[in-house]
């Protein structure tokens, strides 16, 4: 049980927190964030259940992707299928993989015949900052924003040229390599960054029991990079772009079937190659005192290529592209009325399919107007946002939310939040050939939640409920038992119910903290399957940590955990509970020199995300960074 292997840790917690209860408290400045209303806002501010990551916390994840940080943050269940680079999928308050919008720099990246984006495609290095706000969001960005948004904003120029470099290597063959320079001449500020990474991998499958099980290693390999270049005309213009691009290669266990259907071909080179990019172009004008209006054009692309053999008595590469784009253009206005400000635009949204596939519709066009008002009366902070969508494919959709916070004191909030969302079925949900549903209908919810929240002294914290009911959700089910043909269908409702408590304490020398998860996930859909949890969703999930700043050395110990989980809608096969400790550190050789270390999975811990995938065991990562300080 969940509780069971977090206990004896948090005693441990405890404990260190009252040694150092006297030792004086160094405050984070209260970060802005744009996220949760579209408008800058500091994070006291924002009216819903939002975390922020800065580039002091990726830092320890230095060399790795997102995928290696989501998991460890509140409200967040992620699985992986074997390994660095394979298949994952994050469950943001239960919601499915595509019930999530990743925004990178104000663009909406992922697939749209997936539905969702790879997230472990996306390296920490080259990203400032990440905001993750919980719960329907549809009246801010439009569809697939069930469970929430993740915004990424890669690295930024500040002030003066400001060069780094970073080697690293770790096991199971692993070896990174990037290298940054930013800052600003005058009032233009600009950044590139390059990395590479690769790493030999495990197999990613690791039952020997299954027909794809193959005896190797599976690699994985990253080249990317990412830019910036800003430019303040005058006070009341300024000019932007933003690049990132990543270039990968992954390979997998896979087979094909001979002509007594016998699994065959094990030994060959499956692989997929791909190319994941995000490019836009924006500006800002401040029209007066009232009224500041942002421009934005941006695409973004997902295109990879599979390689299989031609048959299983000819093991020549047999190529198969997907490619997808999707293209942005937003005109969004401030303007301040009254006690606050409202908030206007128009934005559209083209997405394409291209590639081997022959999808009956290869692509369709969003276009939505959207409005909001933010303001504070007195203590009362009120939020209201409204949009409308008008798809190509489904027609239109109206998306409301309503929400509040009430400020008690200095330290004390509490608030609540109502939001519906939606979202439109995926290409692959609606044509991939052999499981084509054409008739498939968009999934809508209704999601609302309660919250308070404190920060005094060198304490902060909070407590969410909610409850998001799914109605028409979307699953993908055999055609008929024990067949090797799924197929997607409007299974009916969902409920997800759950609770998320945080807590951060931070001295000058000690932090310590943690979060801790309930959910019901749960099928409400009147069929056979009413009442069962949907697959992969525990209902207990936690992490605590504690740190230490020592001179030239801080470090960090973590413990994620998470309870058992069922690996299909039936609740039939039982994924067991597991635990893991992460120990991260950074120690400043000399003043430009600075030494990270990283090992997870300490115990080197058995553990299965997805049944048959392997998962990594006890792993490391150490690297050196050189960057120059006062350059």
């Amino acid at each position: 049980m969940l509780s069971r292997t977090i206990h004896p840790f948090a005693i441990t917690l405890l404990a260190t927190s009252l040694h150092s209860l006297s030792a004086p408290y160094i405050e984070r400045a209260d970060e802005v964030i744009v996220t949760a209303a579209r408008v800058p806002q500091t994070q006291k501010e924002a009216i819903g259940d939002l975390t922020v990551l800065n580039r002091a916390d990726l830092d320890t994840f230095r060399g790795q992707t997102l995928a290696e940080v989501l998991p460890a943050q509140a409200g967040v269940q992620f699985t992986n299928n074997g390994g660095p680079g394979k298949a994952s999928s994050l469950f943001l308050r239960g919601t499915n993989a595509g019930h999530t919008i990743v925004l990178i720099d104000g663009i909406r990246f992922g697939s749209p015949t997936l539905g969702s984006a790879s997230l472990q495609h996306l390296p920490v290095d080259q990203i400032e900052r990440v905001e993750i706000l919980r719960g329907a969001a549809a009246s801010l960005y439009g569809s697939d924003a069930i469970g929430g948004v993740i915004q990424i904003f890669t690295r930024t120029g500040k002030q003066a040229k400001q060069p780094a470099i970073s080697l690293g290597g770790g096991s199971h063959g692993s070896r990174n390599l990037s290298a940054h320079v930013g800052g600003e001449v005058d009032t233009t500020r600009y950044t590139i960054g390059f990395g590479y990474s690769e790493t030999d991998g495990i197999s990613s499958i690791a039952n020997p029991s299954n027909p794809n099980y193959y005896a190797d290693k599976d690699s994985y390999r990253n080249g990317n990079l990412s830019a910036s270049l800003s430019h303040h005309v005058n006070d009341t213009l300024e000019l932007g772009a933003n690049l990132f691009y990543a270039k990968v290669r992954s390979q997998y266990d896979g087979s094909v079937y001979d002509n007594a259907f016998n699994p065959t071909a094990q030994a060959f080179d499956y692989r997929d190659n791909g190319e994941q990019g995000s490019m836009n172009l924006w500006t800002r004008m401040q029209f007066n005192d009232t009224w500041q209006a942002h421009f934005r054009a941006g695409t973004s692309v997902d295109r990879g290529t599979n390689f299989t053999p031609q048959a299983y008595d000819n093991l020549t590469d047999k190529q198969r592209s997907i490619n997808s784009q999707q293209q942005t253009f937003s005109w969004q206005n401030e303007i301040k009325v009254g006690s606050g400000t409202a908030l206007v635009g128009l934005e559209t949204l083209q997405q394409k399919v291209s590639g081997d596939t022959a999808y009956a519709v290869s692509q369709r066009r969003i276009n939505s107007l959207f409005g909001g008002y933010l303001t504070s009366l007195g203590p009362l902070r009120l939020q209201s946002n409204l949009r409308y969508d008008k798809n190509s494919q489904f027609g239109d959709h109206a998306s409301a939310q309503l929400g509040g916070s009430w400020h008690l004191n200095p330290t004390w909030q509490l608030g609540s939040n109502l939001g519906t969302g939606f979202r439109a079925p995926s290409f692959n949900d609606l044509y991939w050939p052999g499981s084509e549903s054409p008739d498939l209908k968009p999934e809508t919810s209704f999601n609302r939640e309660v919250f308070t929240r404190f920060k005094a002294d060198n304490l902060q914290g909070g407590l969410t409920l909610y409850r998001n009911t799914v109605r028409d959700l979307i699953a993908w089910a055999p055609t008929s038992p024990g067949s090797t043909n799924w197929k997607p269908a409007n299974i009916g409702r969902a409920q997800l119910t759950g609770a998320t408590l945080s807590l951060d304490w931070q001295s000058q020398q000690w932090m310590a903290g943690g979060h801790f998860d309930w959910l019901d996930a749960k099928d409400a859909s009147g069929t056979s399957s009413d009442g069962k949890q949907l697959a992969r969703r525990a209902r207990q999930v936690g992490a605590v940590y504690t740190g230490i700043k020592f001179g030239k050395l801080d470090a960090k110990l973590e413990v994620q955990a998470q309870g058992k989980r069922f690996d299909n809608a039936a609740n039939t096969v039982r994924l067991a509970g597991y635990s893991l400790v992460n120990l991260a550190a950074n120690w400043q050789l000399a003043r430009d020199w600075q030494l990270s270390a990283r090992l997870n999975n300490v115990f080197d811990k058995d553990y299965v995300q997805v049944t048959d995938y392997g998962t990594l065991g006890r792993n490391g990562l150490i690297s050196l960074r050189w960057q120059p300080k006062g350059v």
